[in-house]
């Protein structure tokens, strides 16, 4: 009825590599920011670059504006950097749902086995007290399932819905100016 040791030592290197899976994919995610600041940051190194090098040019030196064109390529960059936030945001915790999906099936697979085994040597009573306890755990697993599942796909309507946001605010050219006029 008691849990070997190789199963002891088996489910202890079933939680240690998911904890080493869900630190992977954190490292991983943080490595995809790091990247995604760089090429920002880059962008507007050389974007600062060129705007300096335009006033060092001016005979009579002048600040204007930036052209309607670049202010336009400056809000798409924008948007598609949130949006590469979120992806990045939103593939670390799908990966977490899984390690944590993958780490609950095996504890419950290892508490259905000292169910199993619980059985054998139960009587009547037990065995019924045994058989609802082996159903609650399923239930959980499957309730549990159903919360990673619908938070799977959550996560995945904000994606499509940030990709959908990012390319209007590339793909618009003139905001349609606000009223001023005040309420009355």
């Amino acid at each position: 009825m008691y849990l070997s040791p190789a199963e002891i030592r088996q489910t202890r290197i079933n939680a240690l590599d998911q904890f080493l899976n869900a630190s992977q994919i954190w490292v991983d995610a943080s490595g995809r920011f790091t990247e995604l600041g760089l090429r920002a940051g880059r962008q507007a190194l050389d974007e600062s670059r060129d705007q300096l090098e335009a006033l060092v040019t001016q005979a009579p030196l002048q600040f204007e504006l930036p052209p309607l064109e670049r202010l336009t390529a400056w809000r798409g960059d924008s948007a598609e950097w949130v949006r590469a936030a979120f992806e990045i945001i939103g593939d670390a915790q799908q990966g977490i749902l899984a390690t944590a999906r993958e780490q609950v099936a095996a504890l419950d697979t290892l508490l259905m086995r000292q169910m199993d085994r619980a059985a054998l040597s139960a009587d009547a009573t037990g065995e019924a007290a045994i058989d609802h306890v082996r159903h609650a755990i399923r239930e959980a697993e499957a309730g549990f399932n159903e919360l990673t599942d619908a938070a799977s796909r959550s996560a995945e309507m904000v994606e499509e819905q940030l990709r959908q946001v990012s390319e209007a605010i590339a793909t618009e050219t003139d905001a349609a100016p606000r009223s001023r006029r005040t309420r009355s």
